[in-house]
């Protein structure tokens, strides 16, 4: 394959990746990507650093920009595997991962808003004694922000695999 050729291909992978976000399941895939960063100013999800929140070393803007990096990451992963939407046998498959990819992310959204709540409640120093600097603490950082970040990406997951099951799922 010639390097004009590969070029060309690549220029037309692009277009098709460009023009997937404008069916409306690539859209609310968007909106879930972008949702971390908009949260730190919205505030509809909890994320503060204690004693207002749960966070004792992190950042809610670190917490929130990983949480949308990985968002991103899932969205071009799946979009790598867009060769299996094309099969209609799959088509049943990929709805039910769907549905499971967006239960697990609201089960790990539950986790995380309980686990804010335990520390915002001084659950450190009540239950196992630690000071407000202990760096064991950071163990609770790192669970946070691993259910903050799965919450989102396995919801995007969902809606990017529903997109792109009516994307390419017309193609084939």
């Amino acid at each position: 394959m010639s390097a004009p050729s590969r070029g060309t291909t690549f220029l037309e992978e692009f277009k098709n990746f460009a023009a997937f976000p404008r069916n409306l399941w690539g859209i609310l895939a968007g909106i879930t990507m972008l949702f971390p960063l908009s949260n730190v100013l919205t505030k509809i999800i909890p994320l503060a650093q204690w004693p207002h929140g749960g966070l004792a070393y992190f950042s809610p803007e670190l917490v929130a920009v990983v949480s949308t990096l990985t968002a991103l990451f899932v969205i071009l992963w799946t979009y790598s595997q867009r060769r299996r939407f094309g099969s209609p046998r799959q088509r049943s498959s990929i709805q039910k991962q769907s549905r499971g990819f967006f239960a697990i992310g609201f089960s790990a959204l539950v986790i995380y808003l309980a686990v804010h709540a335990l520390i915002g409640a001084d659950f450190y120093f009540a239950a196992l004694g630690w000071e407000s600097g202990d760096l064991r603490r950071m163990l609770g950082d790192v669970i946070l922000l691993f259910a903050y970040c799965a919450a989102f990406a396995l919801i995007t997951r969902a809606f990017v695999l529903l997109g792109m099951l009516e994307y390419f799922g017309r193609e084939g």
